[in-house]
């Protein structure tokens, strides 16, 4: 067995660790993972690790490289024992943090991993916390401070939330399910209804995964606070963020956009259980845990979880059509009013997430393109494809077909394999269909296919970059005014308005505008309002900036003219044909 004991030091947010295991060579390799799976990013954990020695001090310990050493002089059998401090305070859900009101670890920030001994058993025992603080963890429990794996991959996939928590829990199929709340609960917190809908979510995923959950308890760890909704998928649990008041409260019977998005996260990330944690790209079988690991899959994996995470709120009968297909406008919205989809292709996307997505900088939106978004649309436009030319199949047989060929072989799919597994449940070729989807940067069909299941996709031209469509059922209801777009995204400062992003072939690109510019005055009068200010303006208007470049004082003169970007909207026309797609399972 590989045993770590950690101690967490709150003051000086450091976990103290201590490696131990038995020594079957004269010398071991030790190493600690460059990323996280799941999280398609090289994150270099062991940046974090501030001394590491050896107890024992016969045994010599040398650095390899970044994030290898070897531990040599041993004798056969012998206990090695291995001290290492962690340095934790990066705040979010791949990596680990500590601070005298909370704790949370991902075993890649903390456990380095015996080279060769990773199918043994691996446990953890965390000693001297603060009172009154509890441990919550998918891992085995031993006791109340040990906790145990049956391997280092499932070790690394379990993490663990220390602090004072809420613990909620719920049963389905007879297999419990907990939810861990941290941070900051509203007193007025509707537990009642939020239980009943995640509740709602899981039944209806596991209903559609065959109806038998794939684990014997779930976890679900939610710290409430900051801004930011995020999480992380694990194959029996997940660590999810959200702001505190994303959460429903007493007596509210909508369901407002900010729960909306808690509720779609957990259904996003509980959908992964299966599609990723289970079924999975073979060349993740296993993970390389030490560089790089690609795939071309990631559209598949995090695109058609991403369709299926708002699908499942509307099969739940947690949202309406209406609120349903707004979401869908959105994502089509958030794809195609931006050049990167232009440029780059979804299997570009999957296989550049290491240093693209995950890694974004201004010029983002004008090159490169989401396998979460569209990914999403490309799930859409596969599952009506399916739903019309069968009448009597859908993309769900494709999905519980790959999970029961992974119950039976437990390999992965291969990387060029997709389009012959979904001839094969739904006797359907797509083959050219995929292509066309991923491997180029064609529109998707999404027009004619939602038109075939009652709903006409209307496009309003000369629209704003910050504008999104919306959904109606009478064109009258179409937005009739056309505001002035610079072609950039503004954020308010300070001084006025700071330049964060600037749009291809729009007129702020034009003019040279450029990101962290910092617009000042508009015709030398302080903007202290962009939208009432630019309205006072007719079209054709001559018009200076005034703006900080760096430490430089410039002016930026141009005249207003018309944006020329496309928004769309989506008009029901046909309830009936739209039931065929979103009726409940």
């Amino acid at each position: 067995m590989i045993k770590y004991t950690i101690i967490p030091n709150i003051n000086s947010h450091i976990y103290n660790v201590k490696l131990s295991f038995v020594a079957s060579s004269e010398s071991h390799v030790l190493k600690l993972p460059v990323w996280i799976p799941g999280s398609y990013m090289v994150r270099e954990f062991s940046k974090n690790i501030v001394s590491i020695n050896t107890v024992q001090v016969s045994h010599k310990l040398v650095q390899l490289d970044k994030n290898t050493w070897e531990v040599s002089n041993l004798m056969l059998d012998m206990e090695v024992n291995i001290i290492y401090n962690v340095y934790a305070y990066e705040f979010g859900i791949r990596t680990a943090f500590l601070d005298f009101t909370r704790g949370y670890f991902n075993n890649t920030s903390l456990c380095l991993y015996v080279d060769g001994k990773e199918n043994l058993q691996h446990s953890i025992t965390i000693n001297e916390l603060p009172q009154n603080w509890q441990i919550a963890t998918a891992l085995d429990k031993v006791s109340d401070s040990q906790y145990s794996a049956d391997n280092y991959d499932m070790l690394i996939d379990c993490p663990v939330e220390l602090g004072e928590f809420k613990r909620l829990e719920f049963i389905i199929k007879d297999v419990p399910i907990y939810f861990i709340l941290s941070g900051t609960i509203i007193k007025n917190f509707d537990e009642r209804r939020f239980l009943s809908d995640v509740n709602a979510i899981c039944q209806t995923e596991i209903d559609l995964f065959g109806g038998i959950p794939p684990f014997k308890n779930y976890t679900f760890i939610l710290y409430l606070g900051g801004e930011v909704y995020t999480g992380l998928e694990h194959r029996n649990s997940t660590l999810l963020m959200a702001p505190y008041y994303s959460l429903p409260i007493s007596g509210q019977t909508d369901i407002g956009d900010d729960y909306l998005k808690i509720l779609g996260l957990i259904s996003h990330e509980f959908f992964h259980t299966w599609n990723i944690k289970r079924i999975k790209p073979q060349v993740f079988n296993p993970y390389v845990l030490d560089k790089e690991n690609y795939t071309k899959l990631l559209w598949w994996f995090e695109g058609v979880t991403s369709y299926y995470d708002d699908l499942i709120l509307r099969k739940s009968g947690l949202i309406d059509d209406k609120r349903y297909l707004k979401l869908i406008i959105d994502n089509i919205n958030n794809v195609y009013k931006y050049n990167g989809n232009k440029i780059q292709t979804l299997t570009s996307s999957s296989m550049t997430a290491w240093t693209k997505y995950y890694r974004q900088d201004e010029n983002s939106p004008n090159a490169i393109v989401s396998y979460y978004v569209k990914g999403a649309l490309v799930g859409m436009c596969l599952d009506l494809i399916i739903r019309d030319k069968t009448k009597s199949k859908s993309l769900d047989d494709v999905i519980l077909g790959l999970y029961i060929k992974w119950q039976h072989d437990g390999l992965g799919i291969l990387e060029d394999q997709l389009s012959e597994l979904i001839n094969q449940y739904t006797g359907l070729d797509l083959s050219a269909e995929i292509h066309q989807f991923v491997d180029t940067c064609e529109e998707l069909p999404f027009n004619d296919l939602l038109s075939k299941f009652g709903v006409n996709v209307q496009t309003i031209n000369n629209q704003r970059n910050s504008d999104n469509g919306t959904v109606i059922e009478d064109t009258r209801e179409l937005p009739l005014t056309k505001k002035f777009d610079l072609g950039c995204k503004l954020v308010k400062d300070a001084f006025g308005y700071r330049v964060t992003n600037v749009y291809n072939n729009t007129l702020a690109w034009n003019i040279g505008l450029a990101t962290n510019d910092i617009i000042i005055a508009i015709d030398n009068i302080k903007l202290s309002d962009f939208d009432k200010q630019i309205a006072l303006y007719a079209l054709g208007s001559e018009i200076s900036l005034t703006l900080f470049r760096q430490e430089r004082l410039i002016s930026v003169n141009f005249k207003l003219v018309e944006p020329s970007l496309d928004i769309r909207f989506l008009q029901i026309i046909d309830k009936d044909k739209l039931s065929n797609w979103l009726k409940s399972i």
